[in-house]
């Protein structure tokens, strides 16, 4: 299988002759669209080709339609993302979730197991978010909202709590970053945290947390809250979307929602599009017990990990991707398919 190259590892060794048989290309339709020539550079030669894509929202994306018939068959990371991508495609949209690192999950698990807890201690609320996701999905401002209504400034907490939140992009969206900071410039507890972080640089901020959280409006997936419940990390997060493949009821503090229309285009976000709106009152509460009782964070941290490890196993994706890749192999191929059709269908590949 080759792939592109910037994405994901190809499954055969480069001294293995047998001939590439697919090519799988994980890079979004509108990446295509802004740059063209992203796929140049890429030995895109095999007769079957497997497109995976990320989509957050239920509605499908505009303007992917073009994109389905250079593809065999397209893979997506969550069923929810596979709901939103077959209302219009002519080809089978699967899910196939990402698989974690364990290797550096187990390491990092029994790190946090380690630790020895300090009664000083600031507990740590977590927040991570790129602004090239935008903020309107990602909603830092709820978080922020939330840890308001659960900390209120100026009063008396039985603990001492902070918001550390981690940014990526941020010099390239300087408006709506100088906003947010202005927001929270008279409150010492909230830190924010520009950059962008090394894979060693991440783990050690993971490790510093207490609670990650995330009141997102939508997921395609959510890596980073996979890779939390994986290490005991308790996760707070909203119930609604792609992170729901790994996180069942009782494995992180699900916040309910209900739907809301987006107000303006954000990004690929259109006006009028909906996503969820978390409960930001249920989010406080959440907030309060786990920074005032360390058993309810003990306990959700515990189910969490269980529920990624059954949920996101070799055990359980591996047959998956076998399935899929004997299935299309026993298939006519693209190439085949496109041979034999008229011109006008060989000009749309």
């Amino acid at each position: 299988m080759a792939t592109h190259p910037a994405v994901q590892p190809a499954l055969c060794s480069q001294s293995e002759t047998l001939p590439v048989q697919v090519d799988l290309v994980h890079t979004n339709p509108n990446l295509l669209r802004a740059d063209p020539g992203l796929l140049c550079s890429a030995d895109l030669t095999a007769p079957l080709r497997i497109g995976y894509w990320a989509w957050e929202l239920e509605s499908f994306p505009e303007g992917w339609e073009s994109f389905f018939a250079s593809y065999d068959e397209i893979w997506c990371p969550s069923p929810f993302t596979a709901q939103a991508l077959v209302q219009r495609s002519p080809i089978p949209v699967i899910s196939v979730p990402h698989y974690p690192d364990w290797s550096r999950l187990h390491v990092l698990q029994e790190r946090r197991r380690a630790r020895v807890p300090r009664a000083s201690k600031t507990f740590r609320f977590l927040c991570l978010f790129d602004f090239w996701s935008t903020t309107e999905r990602k909603n830092p401002d709820g978080v922020i909202d939330a840890f308001w209504k659960a900390f209120p400034p100026g009063s008396s907490n039985p603990v001492p709590v902070e918001l550390w939140i981690k940014t990526s992009s941020a010099e390239q969206f300087p408006g709506a970053c100088h906003r947010l900071m202005a927001k929270t410039a008279n409150d010492p507890r909230i830190h924010w945290q520009h950059q962008l972080l090394g894979s060693d640089e991440l783990d050690e901020l993971l490790l510093s947390a207490d609670v990650l959280v995330s009141l997102h409006r939508s997921e395609g997936f959510g890596l980073v809250l996979a890779d939390a419940m994986a290490i005991g990390l308790p996760v707070i997060a909203t119930a609604y979307s792609g992170n729901l493949e790994f996180m069942p009821q009782g494995s992180a503090a699900l916040i309910p929602w209900r739907l809301i229309p987006i107000d303006h285009t954000s990004g690929d976000y259109r006006r009028g599009w909906l996503w969820a709106d978390p409960d930001l009152n249920a989010a406080a509460t959440w907030m309060r017990d786990l920074a005032t009782d360390h058993q309810v964070g003990a306990s959700l941290a515990v189910r969490g990990a269980a529920a990624v490890r059954e949920r996101l196993s070799f055990t359980r994706l591996a047959p998956i991707m076998r399935q899929r890749l004997g299935t299309l192999l026993l298939k006519p191929t693209r190439r085949e398919l496109l041979h034999s059709a008229s011109p006008a269908v060989q000009s749309l590949n």
